[in-house]
């Protein structure tokens, strides 16, 4: 039996705290060996919580004083954030990052860079596609692409309230210390855009990439810009073969609940998926799969059953299996760089909108 992966985290703030290192304490492939956060006090307290044995107030005191199998780092898109990234990157450490990449077009590509140079393992944290839900609708969606048996894909749509319970309860217990100061954004960082390009982008990147990302993933392509409705509900992407996608954000206003639903529609079938609020525990998503009638054979309606795993508790897994060399990540820097393009895209449209 293989040692346990010996972990690091960087930042302890909620998300950190609930979203990750809760998870990667209950798995027996690990080893949870130091925190680092410059609010020495909060990290005291979390690494107690969790029975971490060291803290640190940075990443170069972690990474000189552990020897450390990956990093697992929450810190929000900032530059420092970028700078920390790919010092892990060039240190040859394994990283799992949270979403989005950068916090710029540039710093995203800048990291994408890095891990071109170094070969470093890197997955970044869109963690919808570890839901055992998305998995088990990405393999259908590539099987009747492969098999052609439901005709070829005609149109995806993406449906989110935005303004729902995204928490669930998810932070309830989280410990809480001295937010860290925000930066404001290298406007070097975001070349050919106005500064309400700018700052449409830094909203849209964040709030609106698990969209982006989710939906790249189960069409299997990049997604291009094909109109911007003004009013930010309405979102009209196509794929590099030309199906229509289509995401529509927030139509109405609902905080008691969180709906997330993506459909994929062939010619003659679709397979159709629902999400639960991303902090949920225990709860995948569920899926619903149609085909029509073929030859004598009647229509019929498949809805797998899946474990009451949450995906936040899979990907733990599949990074850990990443680093041992198991699997691949389920999204690499690549792929979520083409998320923060889409929302340059987008905010470069509505811009020029307003001021055409």
């Amino acid at each position: 039996m293989s040692e346990p992966l010996r972990l690091g985290f960087v930042g302890v703030g909620k998300q950190a705290q609930c979203a990750h290192i809760r998870h990667y304490a209950t798995l027996p492939d690990c080893e949870l060996v130091a925190v680092a956060d410059p609010d020495i006090d909060l990290a005291g307290r979390v690494a107690s919580r969790f029975g971490i044995p060291r803290v640190y107030a940075t990443h170069t005191e972690l990474m000189a004083s552990e020897k450390i199998d990956a990093i697992i780092t929450t810190l929000p898109p900032i530059s420092a954030a970028e700078h920390l990234i790919i010092d892990i990157l060039n240190a040859g450490i394994p990283v799992f990052v949270e979403k989005p990449l950068a916090g710029s077009p540039l710093g995203s590509e800048r990291i994408v860079e890095a891990v071109a140079k170094t070969g470093t393992l890197l997955k970044v944290g869109f963690h919808k596609r570890s839901d055992p839900a998305t998995i088990a609708a990405k393999q259908e969606i590539d099987r009747l692409k492969e098999t052609g048996e439901l005709g070829k894909m005609t149109y995806a749509r993406m449906h989110v309230n935005l303004a729902g319970d995204w928490i669930a309860g998810g932070y309830k217990d989280a410990l809480t210390g001295t937010p860290p100061p925000r930066t404001p954004p290298v406007i070097e960082d975001f070349p050919g855009m106005d500064e309400e390009a700018r700052t449409l982008c830094s909203q849209f990147a964040p709030v609106h990439g698990h969209q982006f990302d989710l939906m790249s993933h189960l069409v299997g392509e990049p997604l291009l810009l094909a109109y911007a409705e003004p009013s930010k509900v309405l979102l009209v992407t196509q794929t590099a073969s030309h199906v229509p996608t289509v995401f529509e954000f927030t139509p109405y206003e609902s905080k008691s609940e969180w709906i997330e639903r993506a459909l994929v529609c062939f010619e003659r079938g679709y397979v159709s998926l629902d999400l639960p609020p991303p902090l949920a525990m225990q709860r995948a998503g569920t899926v619903e799969i149609f085909y029509e009638a073929s030859g004598t054979e009647a229509p019929k309606r498949v809805a797998p059953l899946f474990p009451s795993t949450c995906a936040l508790e899979n990907q733990a897994q599949l990074f850990l299996d990443a680093v041992r060399g198991k699997t691949t990540p389920l999204c690499n820097a690549a792929a979520a760089h083409e998320s923060i393009l889409l929302s340059k895209a987008w905010g470069i449209s509505l811009s020029a909108m307003k001021h055409g």
